[in-house]
């Protein structure tokens, strides 16, 4: 169906943008250098789905670098890059960890992609949500880390992010079943710490909440209902008042902040994921180049 190759093609470009992304962090490069080569990549073949997250350490997820971001990576970093591309609204969401200059989170990085691979090895038409989460699980405890139980996959719909079915990393007794056409990403996330991520501050991410005003309007003639970055007003207005439309959008709850969530005992979290489309007898990675 001619929906499955739009999610193909925004999977391939995320992919590759990814990669691209992770080759690039090595000591001293700026966040923000990473993220705008990886949006500038994604925007040469689709659109990004969400800005680009850039996770250090404990930060589990939803940071993303600010218009003038002074933040550069540091030797021992722990890295998750987080990239979604879209053509049309059909999204590929895709994620991996590296290291910076260390190879001392070698087995946590491991415990997620292999726990990320088991999944997809038994995910088919059928499969319950239980039978994902307790092998998630079973993986990431065979190598001594501990998932975290309130970070989840998630279905994907067009121009939805988070479509209403959730792929917990821990066991769980959940019946419901997957079916065939379902479009999944499946994120292992793993920690050394307490299992649990809370808020902590903004993340330079917003999703727009009421359609009211010029500004708004703008926001969704370019990100639709996705989430988006803070410098991304640059495309809307002058470089010297995002800060203050953002202020300006906040006050009035024209948007809505995602908060960066942090590991509950500031424990190392590293991430891996793909988006599978469900069939009878298996599945199909999509984000996959």
């Amino acid at each position: 169906m001619e929906h499955y190759e739009k999610y193909r093609e925004a999977g391939r470009i995320a992919r590759e943008a990814l990669k691209l992304g992770a080759g690039m962090v090595k000591e001293g490069v700026s966040y923000k250098e990473i993220a705008e080569r990886i949006e500038n990549f994604i925007s040469s073949g689709a659109k990004p789905a969400f800005p680009v997250n850039i996770s250090v350490n404990e930060t589990a997820a939803h940071y993303t670098p600010s218009l003038n971001d002074p933040l550069t990576f540091k030797k021992g970093d722990v890295v998750k890059i987080d990239v979604g591309a879209h053509v049309d609204g059909y999204i590929g969401d895709t994620a991996m960890t590296v290291e910076v200059n260390q190879d001392k989170r070698k087995e946590m990085i491991r415990a997620a992609e292999e726990a990320l691979e088991d999944a997809i090895n038994i995910i088919k038409d059928g499969i319950t949500i239980s039978e994902i989460g307790n092998a998630v699980e079973k993986k990431i405890r065979s190598f001594g880390f501990v998932p975290i139980k309130n970070l989840q996959g998630h279905s994907l719909e067009r121009y939805k992010l988070h479509a209403g079915i959730s792929i917990p990393s821990i066991a769980n007794n959940n019946k419901k079943k997957l079916r065939s056409g379902d479009v999944i990403a499946v994120e292992p996330f793993v920690t050394d710490g307490g299992g649990r991520v809370v808020d902590a501050t903004y993340g330079n991410i917003y999703r727009l909440s009421k359609k009211i005003g010029k500004i708004a309007n703008e926001i969704y003639t370019h990100f639709n209902n996705l989430p988006f970055a803070g410098r991304w007003l640059v495309k809307i207005v002058r470089e010297d008042e995002v800060n203050k439309t953002i202020s300006f959008l906040l006050r009035r709850r024209i948007i809505s902040p995602y908060k960066s969530l942090v590991e509950v005992n500031n424990g190392v979290v590293t991430q891996a994921e793909h988006t599978v489309l469900v069939k009878k007898n298996g599945c199909e990675v999509l984000t996959i180049s």
